[in-house]
């Protein structure tokens, strides 16, 4: 059997923070010493002869240049439990199911009448399970971003999170033009064109 699940998440883009500036430093020739006016010449006394050593060189200070790295946040969703009243204790048939958190910021609503239900049915109404990869009993989750317009067509797509197995790679990327129309993006849905991250599965059973 295979199984396939799918998250889906929707990015704004926001304008690359910009370089940090560089940092200058100005190095100064050390200053000569003062003259002295001239000494009354002694005979000199006989003294044994030594190597002078070398002086050390100077070393000179290197600027640090910090790098700017753009914070990654992963806001994880936290289920308030409400209080209800228990009623009778009925034994329980089928083990509770365990929430975790997810890779990547999730989609409040994944209903199947929502929008975003949708968009993941379409997704896997045309997913495919390589037969190489499924023949080297291969899983993995690859992260795929594509944009779209607001007719729901497909403008790019390509991988942003590598599964560690090409064929399933390649299925995702091609996954997103494959399943190109999606339904047209709602009127709250902002901008000409919307970009989505989805975790594509492949997992075996």
């Amino acid at each position: 059997m295979v199984l396939a699940g799918f998250f889906l998440t929707i990015t704004h883009v926001t304008p690359a923070k910009p370089p940090a500036a560089l940092t200058v430093l100005e190095l100064k020739a050390p200053a000569s010493p003062a003259k002295t006016p001239p000494e009354e010449k002694i005979a000199p006394i006989p003294v044994e002869k030594k190597d002078k050593l070398p002086e050390p060189p100077h070393k000179r200070p290197i600027a640090r240049i910090p790098v700017p790295i753009a914070p990654v946040s992963i806001p994880v969703e936290i289920v308030t439990p409400r209080l209800t009243d228990p009623g009778p204790i009925v034994p329980e048939t089928a083990a509770p199911k365990t929430l975790s958190a997810p890779p990547a910021p999730q989609v409040s609503n994944n209903a199947p009448d929502s929008w975003e239900g949708r968009v993941l049915a379409q997704l896997n109404k045309h997913r495919r399970y390589p037969r190489a990869a499924m023949a080297r009993r291969q899983q993995g989750v690859p992260y795929i971003r594509f944009i779209m317009d607001r007719s729901g067509k497909v403008l790019s797509s390509r991988l942003e999170r590598s599964s560690g197995f090409p064929e399933l790679d390649r299925e995702a990327v091609a996954l997103a033009k494959r399943a190109s129309p999606f339904p047209a993006p709602p009127g709250d849905k902002g901008g000409d064109t919307l970009e989505l991250v989805v975790p594509v599965e492949f997992f075996l059973k």
